[in-house]
């Protein structure tokens, strides 16, 4: 199937350029504080909890878990049965999710500078590849069914969400 003129890239790309430069900045910042905690404070992570806190993969995997379910039964069901609860519960839950996975990528993207600052590559690297990971998630809730109106990415992200966790099992860390 060939994706038509209108069909855009990424549906989440909004909520990322609403997100991404405060959420960056945060990012960046709880880096900052975690590269002056370790080295004059103790080793201490002030950092790293600042970090884990806007970053909710748990919440966000069941989401899209909840999504797809919902989404398997709409698509099963939905012409038999009036299911106007649920069309709307899934739409409200995939909202939800994207927002959480919007802010998860912005703030690793902004943790990732830090890193890339101080010559720590392979760590930047990892940040971002996970922040890469949660905008992959945020398109995968954002997106119907395929082929009900689907980005051009969907088949990228898919990609990215089964494969990433299993090709970094492979490396050495």
């Amino acid at each position: 199937m060939k994706p038509s003129e209108n069909t855009p890239w990424l549906l989440v790309s909004g909520d990322l350029r609403k997100d991404t430069p405060f959420f960056s900045s945060l990012g960046f910042l709880a880096a900052i504080l975690q590269f002056v905690a370790y080295d004059y404070f103790d080793k201490a992570d002030w950092g790293g909890i600042l970090l884990l806190e806007h970053v909710a993969f748990h919440s966000i995997a069941f989401s899209i878990l909840f999504l797809w379910t919902g989404r398997l039964i709409l698509e099963w069901q939905g012409n038999r049965r009036a299911m106007a609860y649920l069309r709307d519960m899934v739409h409200n839950v995939a909202t939800r999710a994207v927002g959480f996975a919007s802010v998860a990528a912005a703030v690793l993207f902004g943790f990732a500078i830090m890193p890339a600052i101080t010559g720590a590559f392979w760590h930047a690297g990892m940040f971002m590849l996970c922040g890469l990971y949660f905008v992959c998630l945020a398109e995968v809730a954002a997106n119907p069914l395929p082929g009900k109106g689907d980005s051009r990415s969907h088949p990228f992200a898919i990609g990215v969400v089964i494969g990433m966790p299993f090709a970094l099992s492979r490396i050495a860390l």
